[in-house]
């Protein structure tokens, strides 16, 4: 068996220094952060581990790291014929560019977490500790995952996570890279609270199965959005179905609760008005609008999603 480990030596812990006075009004969100951030390692240090628990198992392996952005869908296509395995390193932006690369093919997949997000780790129950995450290469269980797949008039890419319309594209354009390379997910909080006094709320329309309008717009893949604020209930990720959550003309102070709450992370206990499970939709608005996957801008509206199922096999604990 032939593996190759793809490595973005860009990512791993995140930093957090904030005041002890932050500290305490934010305690649940900086729990939070370390939740879904990587413990510290070194590139070379997860080489060695993931080389050792390939050397178990008569796995040969080849490594790749990325040098620019989208560097990893290149290698991943490249490697897709190649390999049978393909096992990656890095935060939720890094999986989702090797996702792009590999999409719909039989190579398996392996994920380390190595980001300062890693909310797909998260949501499939990967282990955060690089040793026992390595471990999966080899001793895990294959599970086959659906995608959801977004295009835009400009681009189309695949999502394992969510897609976007609205407040949040514009909130993840905002946010500076060095601060949130240095703050984690606090680079959003903050950049929310600037956004909320500028940001002009507009109507997005949605096609599905009906028709609905409002004023943010979430597709999801999965329970959990950045790690553990409940937006979707009753999504799974391999059933078949994308789960659309509008946030309406009724709810603009939802918007707000939503904010606020995914910042601490709080469950979903009010967004109930406008939720379907479905298999496509057409989204678009009179304004311009940002579009985000995975959180990554993706292009403007009008975008059209659907699911693609069993796209891909993921190792997993058993």
């Amino acid at each position: 068996m032939k593996a190759i480990l793809i490595l973005n030596p860009e990512s791993g812990n995140t930093k957090i220094k904030i005041s002890p006075l932050l500290k305490w009004t934010f305690k649940r969100l900086e729990n939070t952060v370390k939740e879904i951030s990587t413990p510290k390692i070194t590139a070379q240090e997860l080489i060695k581990e993931v080389r050792e628990n390939c050397n178990k198992e008569n796995i040969s392996l080849d490594t790749e790291f990325t040098k620019y952005p989208k560097h990893a869908v290149e290698l991943a296509k490249a490697a897709r014929d190649k390999y049978d395995m393909i096992i990656v390193a890095g935060g939720d932006g890094t999986i989702n560019e090797v996702i792009n690369g590999i999409g719909q093919s039989k190579i398996i997949l392996a994920i380390i977490p190595f980001g300062s997000t890693n909310v797909l780790a998260l949501e499939l129950g990967i282990p955060f500790d690089v040793k026992e995450a390595s471990k999966l290469i080899g001793q895990g269980k294959k599970l086959r995952i659906d995608l959801g797949y977004a295009q835009t008039d400009e681009v189309a890419r695949y999502f394992t996570m969510m897609a976007d319309v609205g407040f949040v594209p514009k909130l993840i354009e905002g946010v500076n890279l060095k601060v949130k390379k240095r703050l984690g997910n606090l680079a959003y909080l903050f950049a929310g609270i600037q956004q909320l006094l500028k940001y002009k709320w507009q109507n997005i329309h949605v096609k599905h199965k009906t028709y609905s309008v409002g004023y943010f717009v979430i597709v999801s893949n999965i329970k959990d959005y950045a790690g553990e604020y409940q937006i979707a209930q009753k999504a799974s990720i391999n059933d078949g179905f994308l789960d659309l959550v509008v946030i309406n003309r009724k709810s603009f102070w939802a918007i707000i609760k939503f904010i606020f709450l995914i910042s601490i992370g709080k469950s979903n206990k009010f967004l109930k008005e406008e939720y379907y499970q479905i298999k496509e939709a057409y989204i678009y608005s009179k304004h311009k609008m940002l579009v985000q996957i995975d959180g990554e801008l993706l292009g403007t509206a009008p975008v059209a999603v659907r699911v693609v199922p069993k796209a891909l096999t993921v190792m997993v604990k058993r």
